[in-house]
């Protein structure tokens, strides 16, 4: 074998070799690409799923607020306005004082305050929250139902169903007149966690 010849091997191997990083470089130069895609693919997708739950979230807050917390806010604060209005028109703190119970114990002008209050306005008022609550129950915030909430149910249920019975002649005790007092708690949840649901 000449020099010529020995060469040329030398040549043929370097080739090869040069061929086989080239080759080696190719395949890299497309590893690395495609990793970095999956990567970005990855990432992109994660991002997606967190905005969509981001998305979700905020639509569940604007639902409290629109068709739950916001509108029984509403409600209650326009009917203790009302009602001290009438208290106003009475004179006094409370429609009914120590020892009063009924309606004769009101004057005649007192009784009429009272009546067209409780008739058109307290009850019907009661009757939407109730229908709020039943309609759009799964809107209570993180779905834990408070005790004030069963304390509101049993005070807006009693008022309707004495009044009713009232109404079609069933005898009861109700004349204007429910023994439970009003669950202030209810209020202060209903307050408490629209203005909660508004900072988020």
């Amino acid at each position: 074998m000449d020099a010529l010849d020995k060469m040329e091997i030398i040549f043929k191997i370097a080739e090869l070799i040069l061929t086989f990083l080239g080759l080696v470089l190719v395949i890299f130069g497309w590893i690395i690409p495609y990793r970095q895609s999956i990567k970005t693919q990855n990432k992109s997708k994660l991002n997606e799923i967190e905005f969509q739950k981001n998305m979700w979230k905020k639509e569940l807050v604007d639902k409290q607020i629109s068709l739950f917390y916001g509108p029984i806010s509403e409600l209650l604060r326009e009917d203790h306005i009302i009602f001290h209005f009438v208290l106003d028109e009475m004179g006094r703190r409370h429609v009914f004082e120590d020892g009063q119970h009924k309606m004769s114990d009101l004057s005649q002008d007192d009784q009429k305050r009272w009546k067209h209050y409780v008739d058109c306005y307290k009850i019907p008022t009661q009757n939407k929250i109730l229908e709020i609550i039943r309609e759009n129950k799964h809107l209570i915030y993180k779905s834990e139902i408070p005790t004030s909430f069963d304390r509101y149910m049993k005070y807006a249920l009693g008022w309707q169903f004495l009044d009713e019975q009232y109404r079609k002649g069933i005898p009861n005790y109700y004349d204007y007149y429910f023994t439970y007092n009003f669950p202030s708690d209810f209020t202060k949840y209903i307050n408490e966690t629209l203005v909660l649901l508004l900072t988020k």
